[in-house]
Formats: C-alpha cells, sequence, structure tokens
C-alpha cells in the first residue's frame, strides 16, 4: 500500500531554531518540503560533498594510466602559482588523509602536467632553430647585432637575401633568423624570442613531468584511504541535507516555521514531541492534486522485495495513483522468464545469485536484490523447464535425466505461444481496467472502465483472428464486444461533456490504440524465440568446427563461453526494454500510473 501522508506546518520559537531542528531530526519522521534549495550554507554543503565526491574519482584516475585532469577552482591557491612554488609543493609531499588533501595533490598534478604540456609545446615551435636563449639573443641586439627569428614559406627563400640565415625547411616553411637592422621582408613571419632558453624548457618540462608522476603515483598508492573518503562523502552529504532543512525553516520575526509532510501513523509521535518542545503543529490531509507529496511504498511483505527494482529503475508510483507492486512483481518475473526463456541461463542466474548471498546475506540492504534475483531465476528455470529449453541444446541431444522432466509441448508451437502472448496481454490490462472500475464504484467512471474492460477482450479477439491460425471467433462476438465497450466508455464522457469533450473526439483512436497494446506483447515471443535461436546456432557452430582435437577443444569451449555469455547479456538487456515497457506503460496507461512519484525521503539522523 502507499501510506496515508499528512501535510504538515511546524512552529517554533526563532531563538531555538537550531535546537528544534535536532529535535525534529532526531524524531526522524518528518518529509521537509523543500520550498528553498538556495543559501549560503547550502552552497557550502554542497561544495563539501563535490570534493569528497571529487577525492574519491581521484584514487579512481589515479591508478590508471592516460589523461588525468582535476582543474583547481578558480579560488584555489593552487591555480595561482608560479612554477616554482608548485616545483617546491609538489617536494616531498605527506601522505593525504582528508579530501582536500587529496583534491589539493590532484591539482598540483594537474598544473604540473599543463605547464609541461606547454614547456612542450613551445620547445616543439623553437625546434627548427636549434638551442635558443633570449640572453643571447639581447646581448647580440646591445652590441648592434640584432637577430630576430623568422618563418617563410619556402619558395620566397630565394628573394630573402643575405640578411637571411636559414636554419631548417619543415613542412613547406623555412625556419631562419634575420641578422640585419632592416625591416623583415612582407613574406616573412616574425617569431618572438621565446621567454626561457630551450633547455631551461626542457629541463622545467622534464622536471613538471616527474613531479606530476609522483603525485600519481602517491595517489594510486593511496587504497587504503578509499573507506575514510566514503565516510567523508556520506558525513557531507548528510550536512547538505541538514543545511537544506535548515534554509526551508524560515524565520517570520519571532517565530520560525517549517513545511512538511509525514505518515499519517506517525502524527502521536509529532505530538508528543511537539508538546515536550513547545512547538505549534498544524497537520491536515494533502490536496488531491498536490504533486509534492511524497510516497511511502509498504507493499505485502512477500512482495516487498520489488521495490529494489523500482529503486533501480528510478520509479516511483504517484501518491493517489496506487500501489501496483503486487501486479508488477508477478509479470516482472512471468515476462523475464519468457524473455529469457533457458532453464540453463536460469540456472547459472540462480547459482550467481546463491553464491552472492553466501556472503551478502548479513547485509540487510542487499537481501531485496538477491531475493528478486533469486525468484526471477526460478521463474527462468520453470518455464525453461516447461518448454525443455536448456542452453539452447537440441531435444534429442539432452541427457536422459533432462529428456525425463515432463514439458509442455503446446508451448512449441508458434501459433499456440503467440496467442498465450496475447492472453497474458488482455489478462494483465483487464486487472488494470477491473482494478480501476473498483476503485471508481459507484461512479458513472466505473462505467468507463468496464467498456474498456469490453475492448480489450473484443480487440484480443481481432489481433487472435488475425494473426493466430487456428483461432477462430465470431465476427458479431467481436463486434458486440468493441461496440459494447465504446456505448459504456460515452457513458461519463458524454455526461461530463464540457469537460471530456475531447476524449470523445480521441476515441476513436484510443480504441485502435488499445489493439496496438495487444499486440505488443507478442514481443515476449519475439525476443524469447530469437534467444533460443542464438543459442542453436552457436551451438551448431561450435560442434561443426573440422579442427584437430586440441585446437577442436579450445575453439569450441571459446565460441560457448562468448556466444552464450552473449545471449545471455542480450537477454538480460530484453528484460530492461520490454518487461519494464509492458508494465510501465501498456500495463501502466490502462491504469492510470504516471510513476511521477517522489519518494519519502525523513530528516533523520544517518542511517548506519
Amino acid at each position: 500500500m502507499i501510506v496515508p501522508m499528512l501535510r504538515l506546518t511546524l512552529l517554533c520559537a526563532a531563538r531555538d531554531r537550531l535546537a528544534a531542528l535536532g529535535a525534529l531530526r532526531a524524531l526522524g519522521c518528518v518529509h521537509v518540503a523543500l520550498e528553498v534549495r538556495d543559501g549560503e550554507g547550502v552552497r557550502r554543503a554542497a561544495a563539501a560533498v563535490a570534493a569528497a565526491e571529487q577525492a574519491l574519482r581521484v584514487l579512481d584516475a589515479a591508478g590508471k594510466d592516460g589523461a588525468f585532469v582535476f582543474k583547481p577552482d578558480a579560488a584555489s591557491p593552487v591555480a595561482a602559482m608560479d612554477f616554482p612554488a608548485l616545483l617546491a609543493a609538489a617536494r616531498d609531499p605527506a601522505r593525504p588523509a582528508s579530501a582536500a588533501e587529496v583534491n589539493r595533490l590532484a591539482e598540483l598534478a594537474t598544473r604540473l602536467g599543463e605547464e609541461a604540456f606547454a614547456y612542450r609545446l613551445a620547445l616543439r615551435r623553437y625546434a627548427p632553430f636549434g638551442e635558443v636563449d633570449p640572453a643571447n639573443l639581447s646581448a647580440l641586439a646591445a652590441a648592434g647585432l640584432p637577430v630576430r627569428l623568422f618563418k617563410a614559406p619556402q619558395q620566397s627563400v630565394e628573394t630573402l637575401g643575405p640578411a637571411a640565415y636559414r636554419f631548417r625547411a619543415e613542412a613547406g616553411f623555412v625556419y631562419g633568423a634575420w641578422i640585419s637592422a632592416e625591416p623583415l621582408p612582407a613574406a616573412c613571419e616574425a617569431l618572438p624570442p621565446p621567454e626561457l632558453s630551450t633547455r631551461e624548457m626542457s629541463a622545467r618540462a622534464l622536471g613538471a613531468e616527474a613531479a606530476a608522476a609522483s603525485l600519481k603515483g602517491l595517489l594510486a598508492d593511496c587504497e587504503a584511504l578509499r573507506p575514510e573518503l566514503r565516510r567523508e562523502a556520506a558525513a557531507a552529504a548528510d550536512g547538505r541535507v541538514a543545511a537544506e532543512v535548515a534554509a526551508n525553516l524560515r524565520d517570520a520575526g519571532d517565530v520560525a516555521y517549517l513545511r512538511g509532510y509525514l505518515p499519517a501513523r506517525a502524527e502521536a509521535d509529532l505530538l508528543a514531541k511537539a508538546k515536550a518542545e513547545g512547538w505549534g503543529v498544524v497537520t491536515d490531509a494533502p490536496e488531491a492534486d498536490d504533486p509534492n507529496v511524497p510516497v511511502l511504498l509498504e507493499p505485502p511483505r512477500a512482495f516487498r522485495a520489488i521495490g529494489v527494482v523500482f529503486k533501480g529503475l528510478g520509479i516511483l508510483p504517484g501518491y493517489t495513483e496506487g500501489d501496483v507492486s503486487i501486479p508488477f512483481y508477478a509479470f516482472f518475473s512471468l515476462f523475464f522468464a519468457m524473455l529469457v526463456g533457458d532453464a540453463g541461463y536460469g540456472a547459472l542466474m540462480l547459482a550467481a545469485t546463491l553464491a552472492a548471498a553466501a556472503t551478502l546475506w548479513r547485509k540487510p540492504a542487499a537481501r531485496p536484490a538477491l531475493t528478486v534475483f533469486a525468484v526471477f531465476s526460478l521463474s527462468t528455470i520453470l518455464w525453461g523447464v516447461l518448454s525443455g529449453t536448456y542452453f539452447g541444446i537440441a531435444k534429442d541431444a539432452l541427457p536422459g535425466c533432462l529428456t525425463a522432466i515432463p514439458t509442455v509441448a503446446w508451448l512449441g508451437v508458434d501459433a499456440n505461444m503467440m496467442f498465450l502472448c496475447f492472453l497474458i496481454g488482455a489478462i494483465h490490462i483487464s486487472i488494470a481496467r477491473v482494478w480501476n472500475a473498483i476503485l471508481l464504484f459507484p461512479g458513472l467512471k466505473a462505467v468507463g472502465e468496464l467498456g474498456w474492460l469490453c475492448v480489450t477482450w473484443g480487440m484480443f479477439t481481432v489481433v487472435c483472428n488475425i494473426v493466430v491460425a487456428w483461432f477462430a471467433a465470431p465476427v458479431g462476438l467481436m463486434v458486440g464486444l468493441v461496440g459494447a465497450g465504446v456505448a459504456l466508455i460515452l457513458v461519463p464522457l458524454v455526461a461530463d461533456i464540457r469537460n471530456e469533450g475531447v476524449s470523445v473526439g480521441m476515441l476513436p483512436l484510443n480504441v485502435i490504440s488499445a489493439m496496438g497494446d495487444i499486440i505488443s506483447y507478442v514481443r515476449l515471443f519475439a525476443v524469447g524465440l530469437a534467444s533460443v535461436k542464438v543459442a542453436e546456432n552457436f551451438n551448431a557452430m561450435a560442434l561443426g568446427l573440422d579442427l584437430p582435437f586440441l585446437p577442436r577443444v579450445l575453439a569450441v569451449v571459446a565460441i560457448l563461453l562468448v556466444g552464450h555469455g552473449l545471449n545471455l547479456a542480450m537477454g538480460a538487456l530484453s528484460v530492461l526494454v520490454h518487461a519494464v515497457r509492458l508494465n510501465t506503460l501498456e500495463f501502466s496507461n490502462a491504469k492510470g500510473i504516471t510513476w511521477a512519484g517522489q519518494p519519502y525521503a525523513p530528516f533523520r539522523q544517518p542511517q548506519q
């Protein structure tokens, strides 16, 4: 069920606001409405979170080859350091013990890398001239022998005259020195002398690269710091929550107030705390169109594990939309089994789940995921056994212990499978329509839902008549179901024609769309069949090799591992695409679920 919520306004003395926040946090049941999301405290807290998360990314990057770029903030002291200061700061640094220290070393390494790159770029620019020292050029100019470096197109060399001393030709250009007080010829591009000698730039580049590599090595050796950084990140995230709540406890003279929501069952606890702390509290039922009411989903215990799927997909029904955990879990398990469709794959997934459970079951947070994967794996095994599918192996090649297990031959006929998919779709959508009708009874809208139920089954008969070879429903039945459904749908629409006029105009398209919804479920058969065929083809490819014994064994093992691994991965992807779609689109559209809910997140002490 979706736990009923109350809207809350809490008032306290402005001078006691910090104490009130502490007491409210200890109570741990109020979801604060974050109407204000900015402020100095919130920005500082967000910066602390970003710094802790960046420090963890630094450790990830430090152990890898390639680019290592963490730009220092413009206000960071590292950003203002010159080259000697950078080298001094990077000399014999202490092992970091916090996110700030990790980030400072990363910023130093990045700045040193940038300096090295800049010097290497300058060296490449002056490479055609050999060694260049601006001090020597200045001395020559002071002695009355001005020397200017230039670059000119190669075809203009003969026109430059004796004042041009040529060093090197490269990529269609000539690089040289103009030894004269006369102006450079128009064909020449003057190159300013470097700020440092090329020898000094080379030394600096080498020094910066060595210092950056040393810092990166130090950071790569800080894996033991990772747990502390995670704790720091968690504390920073908790501090951001506290800062956001504090920003929303706003002053109005001598009184501070805060708005939020809490579960109706926690009202007594809040009132008791308010009495003890001297708060003023106003609670009432949220308005039906309030989009900010948080959702606390509590399915029946046997179906509670599906919450991990909702969380993983980032979906949650709206507060007024109803808890669909039971049908979602049941049909998602069925879709998972049909899409993967192989008892062998199911057994592998179950073995992996049990192996993970051996180490993770003691962690309560891991149990829902383990439970869900165990259910999905068992569903896949059951479906594979019923259809006699084991790693795509031909039935006559299966060992006797597997062929002795009874199968359902009916599932091996394509027409039967398509009929089954359409039937599953009709039942799935019908559950949503009947559910709506029960909730809307005795209102006229319940009649409309019954009309959509008739249309669903009418379209089921139409689709089966077209696609399933052996199915033959009377035309009168199809027309009667669809016609009766349309008539029932029009009853509430016509009764409220001012508001539902658009719905009346869209009705023909929506009726046709109902047929598309039924057809959509055939993907369960198509994708499942494709998975079986892929497995069969990889098996045939592996066993059809004509090689000597040892190379053949190695090749067979490689092909089977890669082929079945790829097929299993494609099955997982098909579940994410098709099983999710059928639940969150076809079924949800019929039920009226928009998945726009925001999770209930009470202001409380961080969970250990």
